[in-house]
């Protein structure tokens, strides 16, 4: 039986949700220079990395980054939409391209040709 903890798929979400935080948090840093937040970057970026090194390991270097990769870049758009009121300083050619990105990740999963098992595919 497969541990749901560390499912390939958990931890692609995983890997995103820890880098959107971390970028997050390195804007806010930059923007109010509080220590507490610099140190929290510290503390989450080498968990970003080993998530996605578990990732990789599991569906093969190109899939990990592209799947990660992108949820970390959609990740940072919604908390700047929706968190700090950012849409309306995107054109649409900029939110045209963000919309790409949604559908790149949704080619990627859904039309998976290999499940994701105990190495990556040849």
């Amino acid at each position: 039986m497969k541990s749901l903890l560390f499912s390939p798929w958990l931890m692609v979400l995983l890997c995103a949700a820890l880098s959107t935080l971390a970028d997050t948090l390195g804007t806010v840093w930059w923007e109010q220079k509080k220590m507490w937040v610099l140190v929290a970057v510290i503390g989450i970026a080498p968990f970003v990395f080993l998530a996605f090194g578990y990732v990789g390991s599991h569906f093969g270097l190109a899939k990990a980054s592209s799947l990660t990769n992108t949820l970390v870049v959609i990740g940072p758009i919604l908390v700047g939409i929706f968190f700090r009121g950012e849409l309306r300083q995107l054109s649409a050619v900029e939110l045209a391209g963000m919309a790409m990105a949604v559908t790149g990740i949704v080619l990627l999963t859904a039309f998976n040709s290999h499940q994701a098992s105990g190495g990556h595919a040849h």
